[in-house]
């Protein structure tokens, strides 16, 4: 036993700079599961064990993942922030996924909100620029094919 609690210790110090990011992705995890099964049973869905599996394979592979880019930037490329980057991909990938699950629940889009938010605002000019050269590029695509 006393070997056991030994090396649950030394994991514990080894993974501690690594541990803020695991529980943040956590969190995520279990937000987005929430709000997945709140959605289901608003709009009278199945929930099935197969969709729970999915979240605790999440939990696993995400962690992994996290883990492995940490060693990596860690101990073998110390100049490229593996860590932050993997970490971003990932909680990115569950912010959407729990802003989908919010537009199932309550039928608007928080997206399409935001930006109806920030055009309020005095960067509506910028908006507006980057939406008419996207619309402009599109027609010009379109021109030339």
């Amino acid at each position: 036993m006393e070997r056991i609690i030994k090396f649950l210790f030394w994991l514990t110090a080894l993974l501690s700079p690594v541990n803020a990011v695991m529980v943040t992705m956590v969190f995520l995890i279990i937000v987005d599961f929430i709000t997945g099964a709140y959605a289901s049973v608003k709009n009278k869905i199945a929930i099935r064990s197969s969709r729970i599996g999915h979240t605790v394979s999440k939990f696993f592979i995400y962690n992994l993942v996290i883990l492995a880019a940490f060693f990596l930037e860690e101990h073998i490329v110390n100049e490229v922030p593996f860590l932050k980057i993997i970490a971003g991909f990932i909680a990115i990938t569950e912010i959407k996924s729990i802003l989908e699950n919010y537009n199932a629940i309550y039928g608007k889009n928080p997206f399409k909100a935001l930006v109806n938010l920030i055009k309020l605002t005095p960067l509506k000019e910028t908006i507006e620029t980057l939406t008419e050269d996207d619309t402009s590029s599109k027609k010009n695509e379109e021109k030339t094919v």
